[in-house]
C-alpha cells in the first residue's frame, strides 16, 4: 500500500473511532427525566421499530462512493493501488455510514418519544 493510501486509512479510522465514541445505539435504554407515562412501553416499542428503519440503504451507498473515491486516488499510481484504495475506501465508508445511521436512529427514537409526550432526554 502506498503511503498516501495508508495515511487515508489511518485518518478514516481515527474519524470513525471519534464518531463511534459519541454514538449511542438505538437498543440502549432511554434516559427519562421523571416517571415514565402510562403508554411508555408501547410507545417505546413502536418508536424503536420505526427508528430501526431510518437510514436503510445509506451504508451501502456510502461504501460505494468511498470505494470509488479510493479507487480513483489509487489509480493515479497503479492498478494494484487502485484496487487497494477501493477496498479500503469501501470499508472506511461503510464504517462511517454505520455510525451515522446509528446516530440518526437514536435521534429519531428520542424525538418520537418526545412527540408522544414522554420526557426522554437521550
Amino acid at each position: 500500500m502506498s503511503g498516501r493510501i495508508l495515511k487515508s486509512v489511518s485518518g478514516g479510522l481515527l474519524l470513525l473511532a471519534l464518531a463511534a465514541c459519541d454514538t449511542v445505539p438505538v437498543e440502549a435504554p432511554l434516559q427519562v427525566s421523571g416517571a415514565p407515562g402510562a403508554n411508555f412501553n408501547s410507545d417505546e416499542a413502536q418508536c424503536r421499530a420505526e427508528a430501526r428503519r431510518v437510514g436503510q440503504g445509506h451504508i451501502g451507498k456510502t461504501a460505494a462512493v468511498a470505494g470509488t473515491g479510493g479507487a480513483l486516488v489509487g489509480a493515479t499510481e497503479s492498478r494494484d493501488k487502485a484496487l487497494a484504495g477501493a477496498l479500503v475506501g469501501a470499508a472506511v465508508g461503510a464504517a462511517v455510514a454505520d455510525s451515522q445511521v446509528k446516530q440518526a436512529q437514536r435521534q429519531y427514537l428520542v424525538q418520537c418519544m418526545q412527540q408522544r409526550g414522554h420526557s426522554v432526554t437521550g
